[in-house]
């Protein structure tokens, strides 16, 4: 059985930058991008992919069923290197908030 590797869309400087510590890049010269090379990925090969918001925000408009629920891969939104959305943190919330049955409050 091959090992489930770790894969990264977003902007080059973004998806590059984890190359060295293993993650397969994808890079999206614009966000837009996303749908494409997300219909294109292999995704049994991958135990997690990691997008950027820009990506994540297009991919979530564009891409019907999109993200997936439960199982594998797991999809991680992470910030792009211009900064943070909030879109992250916004489904982290979500999921604690559905776990526990209660507003969990902004944390700030």
């Amino acid at each position: 059985m091959e090992k489930l590797k770790v894969a990264m869309i977003g902007g080059k400087t973004s998806s590059m930058g984890f190359k060295a510590v293993g993650v397969e890049p994808f890079p999206a010269s614009v966000p837009e991008e996303g749908p494409e090379i997300w219909k294109s990925l292999p995704l049994e090969r991958y135990a997690v992919v990691m997008i950027t918001e820009p990506v994540y925000k297009v991919l979530r408009e564009k891409v019907p069923g999109f993200p997936p629920q439960g199982g594998i891969p797991i999809v991680l939104v992470i910030p792009a290197v211009t900064g943070s959305q909030g879109l992250g943190m916004e489904g982290l919330k979500r999921r604690v908030e559905k776990a526990v049955g209660a507003d969990i409050g902004s944390g700030e």
